[in-house]
């Protein structure tokens, strides 16, 4: 991690992204929406929101390639116009928005989706079915939140898969290769737009250990621990980052 962390920043930072992917592995989405609130106490966002970005592209690629067979470029090809739209409007935000504001609506917006993961399809009695014109809005939510924090774009677009019914395998890859998607088209606008500078491709560097023993541990973990008790983890260390950017 960069010099002017201190050991312990460097530590949590570490432990930060090694969560995020161990998530991303086993699950295929939610790097961002763990490693990004947590490392929002240490980084300011125009740092974080990148670095997840290009990491993400990374292991994105990773999974892409092993699962390519299993690719419904159908549905991925569908939140394509909806990220043109929401990105270039998300780094307009992320350049002229209060970077504290930002952390707070982080946690909001954390917050949000732990209580939905936890008790939503609960209170529902099922989950929610969306119907295919709403991949359009969905696009560009994603676009825009995913360019402001550099991910969470996920739980948004699972919503939508869900209602899809895709074989285990199929979902997971599907998944991680629109999120793959989007990262290359925010990527291209953090550049061109000078949010991402070629000196902080040391970041990522340093970031890709624990990324990767993230993404192995998860990957491992995937066929070994029942999806309700891993979503309920996932949703309590969301539950406790989001809401300590909100009272920070």
């Amino acid at each position: 991690m960069p010099w002017s962390l201190s050991p312990l920043e460097t530590l949590w930072c570490a432990t930060a992204l090694a969560l995020g992917y161990a998530v991303r592995g086993a699950a295929g989405f939610g790097s961002g929406v763990v490693a990004t609130p947590l490392l929002a106490f240490v980084l300011p966002m125009t740092t974080t929101a990148p670095l997840i970005t290009l990491l993400g592209f990374l292991v994105s690629v990773r999974q892409a390639l092993y699962g390519w067979h299993d690719i419904r470029w159908d549905v991925v090809l569908r939140f394509l116009p909806g990220a043109l739209v929401g990105v270039p409007i998300g780094l307009w935000v992320v350049k002229s928005a209060d970077q504290g504001l930002l952390a707070r609506f982080l946690g909001a917006y954390v917050v949000a989706y732990a209580l939905y993961s936890l008790f939503g399809e609960r209170m529902l009695g099922r989950a929610l079915a969306m119907p295919r014109w709403t991949v359009h809005p969905i696009g560009v939510a994603g676009g825009l939140i995913s360019t402001l924090f550099g991910g969470l774009a996920g739980p948004l677009y699972v919503t939508y898969f869900d209602s899809l019914q895709l074989a285990k395998g199929a979902f997971r890859v599907t998944v991680s290769t629109t999120l793959l998607t989007l990262s290359v088209v925010r990527s291209a606008g953090y550049f061109a737009t000078g949010v991402f500078r070629a000196e902080d491709v040391i970041l990522v560097a340093a970031a890709l250990l624990p990324a990767a023993v993230g993404t192995l541990a998860g990957e491992w973990v995937h066929d070994r621990i029942e999806q309700r008790i891993f979503r309920r983890g996932v949703g309590a260390l969301l539950m406790l980052s989001g809401t300590g950017l909100l009272l920070r």
